[in-house]
């Protein structure tokens, strides 16, 4: 009598441990992906131009005259040097995919933003961030830049920092409410 009692009871439990410990998340956490780029905001062009512009002011970011085009919604900022030294192949290798990277001498890093606003109607904008990385190398001859392509790194921080204080939200990895445009927090 006891047995078809504790039988059941032992499978329920069995059960409910196995349920238990899957929704027990011990390894590391889930990966946050990427926004999209470019990034749909229900905010006009013409705030979003004056958002960043603010933003690009209060961290006193240089932007590049002849490239950008404020009335198209077009911002380019001038190369921002992020690296230099022993980190620099180490710090080169987190935000892009850094060519010929063991046979070569790595001085700094450095990338320009290039932000634009892409008009979708009257209420919506799309938001684009381009981030155009560097990495200077010691040669024979002396040192020369050399074109590294981005792995989206910049550009998804960039793009959350900014969206962010458009829409008033937090959208940073960490959940910190830290937004960082190159080396200024804003």
């Amino acid at each position: 009598m006891r047995f078809k009692f504790i039988a059941p009871a032992i499978v329920l439990i069995g059960l409910f441990s196995l349920t238990t410990q899957a929704q027990i998340n011990i390894g590391k956490p889930k990966e946050v992906l990427p926004l999209d780029n470019p990034y749909t905001v229900n905010v006009p062009r013409e705030q979003i131009a004056k958002e960043i512009q603010s933003v690009l002011q209060t961290c006193n970011i240089e932007i590049d005259q002849e490239k950008t085009k404020v009335d198209r919604g077009r911002f380019v900022t001038k190369p921002w040097q992020f690296t230099r030294g022993v980190n620099a192949k180490t710090d080169l290798q987190n935000v892009s995919n850094l060519p010929a990277a063991d046979a070569r001498n790595w001085l700094k890093g450095r990338y320009a933003l290039e932000i634009n606003i892409l008009p979708l109607d009257e209420k919506r904008s799309q938001l684009q961030i381009i981030a155009y990385i560097q990495g200077q190398m010691a040669d024979v001859v002396g040192t020369k830049w050399i074109e590294s392509p981005s792995n989206g790194t910049v550009e998804d921080d960039v793009l959350r920092g900014l969206a962010g204080k458009i829409l008033g939200l937090d959208l940073s990895r960490k959940k910190n409410g830290k937004r960082r445009l190159m080396d200024c927090e804003y």
